[in-house]
């Protein structure tokens, strides 16, 4: 599925999150604290993804979040934007020895992230940050 990259760039502006188009093909919003959400799209509507720069986490389409009793929530690209804004979708980081090794987007309602934490390992969850504004690291 390709992204309407232009119309999420413009709900970006519209609610209040940084927004970038750093090529064509690619659309970035800045969740602050170096975090960069990232829309791809490919020749291949398969191949077309979102993401986060420097991390391997990423998904493609829309987003399913559920819960350890099978509850679930569907978001399309801006619900998804949306959800970050309002604080519901939050920001999960994996940090061990100090660096960040991850991150994905949880839901604030449907998730499980929380049961199978491994020695020194710290999860971080957090809201998207107020950035509009800073512009995109």
């Amino acid at each position: 599925m390709r992204y309407d990259l232009n119309l999420l760039y413009e709900f970006c502006c519209e609610i209040g999150l940084a927004a970038q188009r750093s090529s064509e093909e690619t659309l970035q919003v800045s969740l602050g604290d170096g975090a960069v959400l990232c829309f791809q799209n490919a020749d291949v509507d398969e191949d077309c993804l979102l993401g986060f720069a420097d991390t391997p986490w990423h998904t493609h389409g829309d987003l399913l979040f559920s819960d350890c009793d099978g509850s679930y929530i569907q978001l399309d690209s801006r619900e998804l934007l949306s959800q970050l804004k309002e604080g519901k979708v939050l920001l999960c980081e994996r940090v061990v020895a100090g660096q960040v090794t991850d991150r994905w987007l949880i839901h604030s309602v449907f998730n499980d992230e929380f049961a199978a934490l491994e020695p020194d390992e710290r999860l971080v969850v957090r809201r998207a940050s107020d950035t509009l504004g800073r512009g995109v690291t």
